[in-house]
């Protein structure tokens, strides 16, 4: 025991705690804009899906179906070490982001897909009547109304992006599972080193998904939900 505590404190000692947070910034930063670039392209996706749009809705399944068989450190693989073959070259966190980005947006896109099928078919013919187009009436009418069911499933997608951002030390980014390695081979104090990642990891995921509920309770008081597509 006393072995185990005093590893403990060497890796909570000199600049370990400094390079570990600084591997907590860079995952957040990355699961960040990681979740911009799926809820742009998750967005498009689920809207092309439900109003059926030519070729795009059936790009948008092939999409959906294609990444979502494929594991997620293939995609960052292909990403980073792929993309030069054809003269595409990225760093890390670039890399990073477009990888975790397009892997969160096939499940984003059956989140806005679901949000928008909760809608009720009248609330867009009512916009439509008003003179409103198609597009206008799935910006402002639809699309409000389905990102307010949406976001507590987009804020646990989040929650996954932070735990899928850990295989981002495939591409060289210094982040907070590739800090834990460094310091792992700096001290050779394996267990101490991989249970202090998983207490952040925990308390992080821990805090997000209680905002997260938070967040769904509150937008559920005295809604209700109804099962009819918007066409």
């Amino acid at each position: 025991m006393n072995e185990i505590l005093t590893g403990f404190r060497t890796v909570l000692s000199g600049e370990y705690p400094q390079l570990l947070l600084s591997g907590l910034g860079l995952t957040l930063a990355v699961s960040g804009c990681a979740l911009l670039v799926s809820v742009l392209v998750g967005t498009a996706l689920g809207a092309a899906r439900v109003l059926r749009v030519p070729v795009l809705g059936a790009l948008g399944n092939a999409y959906v179906t294609v990444v979502r068989g494929i594991p997620l450190i293939v995609l960052l693989s292909v990403v980073y070490y792929g993309l030069p073959a054809l003269g595409v070259t990225l760093e890390g966190f670039p890399a990073a982001v477009l990888a975790l980005g397009l892997y969160s947006a096939a499940y984003t896109s059956e989140i806005v897909r679901g949000g928008m099928s909760s809608v009720p078919a009248g609330q867009a013919e009512a916009a439509r009547s008003l003179g409103l187009s198609r597009g206008q009436a799935l910006r402002f009418v639809v699309l409000p109304q389905a990102w307010r069911v949406a976001l507590p499933a987009l804020g646990n997608e989040f929650i996954s992006l932070i735990l899928g951002s850990s295989l981002a030390s495939a591409v060289t980014l210094q982040e907070l599972f590739s800090q834990g390695r460094y310091i792992t081979n700096a001290t050779y104090r394996q267990f101490e080193v991989y249970a202090v990642l998983a207490l952040v990891y925990f308390l992080l995921t821990f805090v997000l998904s209680r905002l997260v509920r938070g967040l769904e309770a509150r937008l559920s008081r005295g809604v209700t939900l109804p099962e009819r597509r918007v066409i």
